[in-house]
């Protein structure tokens, strides 16, 4: 009897491995509202423009191949752009972390204003596109981990930094 409930467990374990599972983007912060935007793909370019030291990596040689993030605005809303492209191998690919910071013009740190995790897709490219309306008087930028899986053993993060803003 033993030996069942023994295997019967293992059977378990190793089946709760392979069921697959759906994750969903998780927002901390304040209650500010964040959302999806459609951009042209001129729109979408010229945001990407705003950063170019964080723009394209021609020499990698993981399951990312290239990757950007940058910000603009448009009126009182923050605007943000990000991009992360990876190798034909992947599985999943995207952003584990966006965060959105925030400074008074004067000070010189950084708090977080906004959080979100588990953005990305189930294929090689993903595309970030997203508005968020901001308060003035301050300066905003967005910190980002790129993320690609090819498999359980394989995965890559690149962390990455945008131009910053001023409202």
């Amino acid at each position: 009897m033993k030996k069942i409930l023994k295997l019967t467990v293992i059977s378990l374990l190793l089946f709760s491995f392979f069921v697959p599972y759906t994750a969903f983007a998780e927002v901390s912060g304040t209650d500010a509202e964040w959302q999806d935007i459609e951009l042209s793909e001129e729109e979408f370019n010229a945001i990407l423009e705003n950063n170019p030291d964080n723009d394209i990596t021609p020499y990698t040689s993981g399951l990312i191949t290239s990757y950007v993030i940058s910000i603009g605005k448009s009126g009182s809303n923050l605007i943000i752009a990000g991009k992360t492209n990876c190798t034909i191998s992947v599985v999943k690919c995207g952003f584990t972390k966006v965060t959105i910071q925030q400074r008074k013009n004067s000070s010189s740190s950084w708090s977080n204003y906004k959080s979100y995790t588990d953005l990305y897709a189930d294929s090689r490219v993903y595309n970030l596109s997203k508005t968020l309306t901001v308060p003035s008087g301050y300066q905003y930028r967005v910190t980002c981990t790129h993320y690609a899986k090819k498999n359980i053993f394989s995965t890559e993060s690149i962390n990455n930094t945008s131009n910053t803003v001023t409202f």
